[in-house]
């Protein structure tokens, strides 16, 4: 029997979910700190007007900062839009290593299950403190609704995610797999 093959099911798995909670988390983080920064910045540029004769700063920002100011405003969404793409894309992992194995494996999952559950709640705690400020970065994360939402709750989203995956993986044969 291959030990080491069984495994990777599991360690991509939970680790692909791990990964999803944690990038969400700075990811946000980091596009609340430059949304903050462009609400300043940008409005600052738009008042400086002509620094030179046939120069207007003002002009060139209308046309090089409006467009950056829309893609970053829209991040929060595009970031609560990947984390739900990860989710899927875990539970389609799910199907590919589709197998019935041993039992120890199945426990081996659940205790994985369990220590991804632990690091969501941290996470998600984590994530909440900087949500409920009453600060710049607060309001930022909280203009993101979809990904703030799923970040919040992601304990038991990636609890359901985790045994919907492990029911998956753990029911059917080889012949099952597609194949793989």
């Amino acid at each position: 029997m291959n030990k080491k093959g069984q495994l990777t099911p599991i360690i991509y798995i939970i680790g692909g979910l791990i990964a999803i909670i944690l990038l969400s988390v700075a990811a946000m983080i980091g596009w609340g700190t430059v949304k903050t920064f462009t609400d300043e910045f940008i409005p600052e540029i738009n008042q400086i007007g002509e620094v030179a004769p046939g120069n207007n700063l003002s002009e060139y920002s209308a046309v090089a900062l409006a467009p950056v100011d829309s893609v970053v405003g829209n991040f929060g969404l595009m970031i609560g839009l990947i984390y739900i793409i990860g989710v899927v894309g875990i539970l389609a992992l799910a199907f590919l290593y589709r197998n019935n194995q041993s039992g120890w494996l199945i426990a081996l999952f659940v205790m994985s299950l369990l220590f991804l559950i632990m690091i969501a709640v941290f996470v998600s705690q984590t994530y909440e403190e900087f949500y409920l400020d009453q600060g710049e970065l607060g309001a930022q994360l909280r203009s993101a609704s979809l990904a703030s939402f799923l970040i919040i709750n992601s304990p038991v989203i990636l609890t359901i995610v985790g045994f919907i995956a492990g029911i998956i993986m753990f029911t059917g044969g080889k012949e099952d797999a597609f194949g793989i």
